[in-house]
């Protein structure tokens, strides 16, 4: 990602879940841990999570399972983390309306807590749904589909009703990945670290090998006007 678009999609994630105390840390550190398990990057979670991280907040869905939602539709899809956060928001936010809630009802998709009828995170419904999905005529799952998701984000909900409806699905291995995330983001950065590190050096062992074989007063005035604007760029950034 582009440096501004990184911190501007960071920024939306820390800003949506500020309540749940989700630091910017522990967002890249989730990010990187299920990029590095899953077929999804952190480009697509970071833009998925910048558009639909309020809806999703409203809809009582936590940051592992918005990670954990979004990749498993991403590998069923192959659709980008933008286009899954826009239908996200859309689905949230139709499952909060009272209409659509009594059609769930209806077909013994329980949407609400027994115990406090408080109601149920909106994964939570979705999971609920997928049980009974399955079992519904094709007429019933195309109403409740474009009910749920409208008339656009039907294959984004029916590629994550099919996930949740595996007991061994993306979605549950991802939630494991996102929780228990310690470190991995700075893990990652060591590591291309060391591979620039690698990198440099060798681009300055052939540098020196060619000087020597060339002349080095042909060359050292090239070699140092090319090193003196990387270390100018870097600096930039530092």
């Amino acid at each position: 990602m582009q440096a501004e678009e990184a911190v501007s999609s960071l920024t939306a994630a820390v800003n949506s879940f500020a309540k749940a105390g989700i630091t910017s840390a522990q967002v890249v550190n989730k990010m990187a841990k299920v990029d590095q398990a899953f077929a999804v990057s952190s480009d697509d979670l970071a833009k998925a999570i910048s558009r639909v991280g309020s809806s999703a907040v409203d809809a009582g869905v936590s940051m592992d399972e918005l990670l954990a939602i979004t990749t498993a539709v991403q590998q069923r899809t192959a659709r980008g983390g933008a286009v899954i956060g826009n239908a996200f928001k859309t689905i949230f936010t139709r499952i909060g309306r009272t209409d659509v809630q009594k059609k769930l009802q209806a077909i013994g998709v329980a949407t609400t807590d027994m115990a406090t009828g408080a109601m149920l995170p909106a994964t939570k419904v979705l999971e609920n749904l997928s049980e009974k999905f399955k079992v519904l005529s094709q007429v019933q799952q195309n109403q409740i589909a474009e009910s749920v998701a409208g008339v656009f984000q039907v294959n984004i909900l029916r590629a994550a009703l099919g996930d949740l409806s595996s007991k061994y699905g993306v979605y549950t291995r991802a939630i494991k990945e996102s929780s228990t995330a310690t470190d991995e983001a700075y893990q990652k950065n060591a590591q291309l670290n060391q591979t620039l590190d690698a990198l440099v050096n060798k681009t300055l062992a052939n540098l020196t090998k060619a000087g020597a074989g060339i002349g080095g007063a042909t060359l050292k005035p090239a070699i140092e006007n090319v090193l003196g604007f990387v270390n100018s760029a870097i600096e930039a950034f530092g």
